[in-house]
């Protein structure tokens, strides 16, 4: 099994480990703040080019080069790419995500695994377009479905909403702002996938974040649709009151 990055009273570790055919196996230990659970990077990504704010940078970025010379989310990236340079994107694995409760299992191709990864990495490595993702991240839950995502997604943010105006808020709460989020996010996706392919070329990474994107894109005309697709999961869940 994998080997846990141990807790401490400040962090909290999370590690992903990928094994492959011969005994081949690539490891992956997170650090995140405990009280932001913001990504700690370990220092290993920030001076490949690529990774400049200005390199292919998104046109939407509220970040300036003066204060933030690097993309955070590219920096993460390019900490964790060295990982897989020996491995395609189609390669079948068995990834382990551990945490200090639980270690979840799946056997499924690299390109998968790194969507998951990636995913938790865009969450939590403190660029501003992805922030709001970063509470359902303290909860991570990989390889999750659509419909597992989006039901998450919705109930954070609703919760967010509850816990910033308490139950006394003027009008009623809406998901306008959590469909803006993810349209954002896609862009962000997608402009990352961009500046990889320029300067690194990885198809794992490239791969693992156009799977990611899917539920971005999506997740919009989801909720544009009143969130029908999750209107079954409460059939009858009120019949006893």
């Amino acid at each position: 099994m994998s080997t846990r990055l141990s807790d401490s009273p400040d962090a909290i570790g999370i590690t992903y480990t990928f094994r492959f055919a011969g005994d081949q196996s690539a490891h992956v230990p997170l650090s995140f703040d405990r009280a932001t659970f913001e990504l700690r990077p370990s220092g290993t990504g920030g001076t490949l080019a690529w990774t400049a704010l200005e390199f292919c940078r998104c046109a939407h970025c509220p970040l300036t080069a003066a204060r933030s010379p690097r993309c955070p989310f590219a920096r993460a990236i390019a900490e964790i790419i060295p990982h897989f340079e020996t491995f395609y994107s189609y390669e079948e694995t068995i990834v382990e995500v551990a945490t200090a409760q639980r270690t979840i299992v799946a056997r499924c191709p690299l390109q998968n695994g790194m969507a998951a990864l990636i995913g938790l990495i865009g969450a939590t490595c403190g660029c501003p377009l992805l922030a709001f993702l970063r509470p359902m991240a303290r909860f991570h839950l990989p390889f999750a479905s659509e419909e597992e995502t989006m039901y998450r997604a919705v109930a954070t943010d609703l919760l967010r909403q509850y816990l910033s105006s308490g139950p006394d808020r003027d009008g009623p709460a809406t998901l306008d702002g959590l469909r803006r989020r993810y349209e954002a996010a896609a862009e962000v996706n997608m402009g990352m996938a961009a500046r990889i392919r320029t300067g690194s070329g990885k198809d794992a990474a490239i791969n693992g974040l156009i799977i990611l994107d899917t539920f971005a894109q999506a997740a919009p005309y989801v909720i544009d649709g009143k969130l029908e697709e999750l209107r079954y999961v409460f059939d009858g869940a009120d019949r006893h009151e």
